[in-house]
This record gives structure tokens, C-alpha cells and sequence, in this order.
């Protein structure tokens, strides 16, 4: 998606010198500003000027945890270049990698979309639902791009590396996921299209 979509996005100086000046809040002109790639929409709204961040459509995709601890899981281990290849690579099952995930911080995705429990973006996407939800928000910019599949592992039904007991603990961890988005560990508990609440 960031490949497709990068040729219609404004691109700050990646240098050291403006890296650091962003992250310092020393660049004033947010056109100026670098930010990294998971930035929480949070700060986006914070930092951005309100109308400018009120005129972007800003959207996101999501994806059942159980399935992306999996998919994240295989990822790290078939990518060499990774920081965390080797640890993961070292590490004896899957369920040692969901442990390790869980005492090393939360990564939810609603965090990187909500502002006090309120999701702050236009539009969320679903994995599950990529190519359809990839073209709404294609129709949303007025653009017309295909969607190509990278970054793809083969690996095993994600619900096949689970035990009861490992299904509740991610479930229990990411549960503001699991909430928020309506995921249940076989897929989706609730309507796909069902709207979010949306703080515009």
C-alpha cells in the first residue's frame, strides 16, 4: 500500500539534520517535517495545524490479532534484514514469540488510530477486506492504483499455532483490539462494514 501510494504523498527531507530538528519540534513548517513511519495518529493531530490535519483523509487498515501475531511471527523469521530476525529465529514455538510480544509492550493497532478510546481517522480497513476497502479509499483520494501483494509468507492457517490457553492470553492482551474492531479469534464476530466510531 505505501508503495502504490507514495507517489501521491509529500516527501520531507529524510537527512539527519531534519529527522532531528522534527523530532525536537524545531522544523515549524509541518510541510517540513519528517515523521516516521508508525506515527500515531495522535500526534499527526497534535502536531499538524487543526485544518490541515481536519482537510487529509487519514485511514487506516486492521487486521485479527490472533492472525497478526501469526503472520508478524513469520515475517520476522523469514526476513533476514530485520532487526529482530535473529531473536525470533532463536526463539523455540510461536507461543515463546506471542510471550515475548506481550512482556515487550502492547503494540495494539487501536492505538495508532484512536485519541481517548475514539478513533480519529475517516475510514478503517480491514485485511480481511483489503482489495475492497483499498478501493474505497482509492475512490475517496480520486485515485485509480492496483493493489499488489508483497511482503507475503506461506505458513499454516494462523488458528492452527493456538491452544485454548494461548487463545485467551492474546485475546486478554489486545482486547481493546479485539473490542474496538469487533475481531473474535475465528475472524470476525461482528458486520465487516459495521461503522467505527469516528471523531471527525
Amino acid at each position: 500500500m505505501k508503495r502504490v501510494l507514495e507517489q501521491f504523498g509529500h516527501h520531507p527531507s529524510q537527512k539527519p539534520l531534519n529527522k532531528l530538528m522534527s523530532k525536537l519540534h524545531l522544523a515549524r513548517d509541518y510541510r517540513k517535517r519528517f515523521y516516521p513511519v508508525h506515527t500515531y495518529a495522535s500526534q499527526l493531530q497534535r502536531e499538524l495545524p487543526a485544518e490541515v490535519y481536519n482537510d487529509f483523509f487519514k485511514f487506516a487498515f486492521v487486521r485479527n490479532p490472533w492472525d497478526w501475531l501469526v503472520s508478524t511471527y513469520n515475517y520476522l523469521r523469514h526476513t533476514p534484514t530485520h532487526r529482530h530476525h535473529r531473536r525470533v529465529l532463536a526463539m523455540k514455538s510461536f507461543a515463546e514469540y506471542a510471550q515475548y510480544e506481550i512482556a515487550h509492550g502492547d503494540r495494539s493497532q487501536a492505538a495508532f488510530i484512536c485519541k481517548d478510546k475514539d478513533v480519529i481517522v475517516d475510514f478503517v480497513g480491514r485485511f480481511e477486506t483489503l482489495d475492497d476497502d483499498f478501493e474505497t479509499v482509492c475512490q475517496q483520494m480520486g485515485i485509480d492504483v492496483a493493489l499488489p501483494h508483497t511482503n507475503q509468507t506461506r505458513h499454516r492457517d494462523y488458528r492452527e499455532h493456538y491452544d485454548d490457553q494461548l487463545v485467551e492470553i492474546v485475546g486478554e492482551h489486545w482486547r481493546q483490539d479485539v473490542s474496538l474492531f469487533g475481531y473474535e479469534f475465528d475472524g470476525l464476530g461482528l458486520d465487516p462494514k459495521r461503522e467505527f466510531n469516528v471523531a471527525l
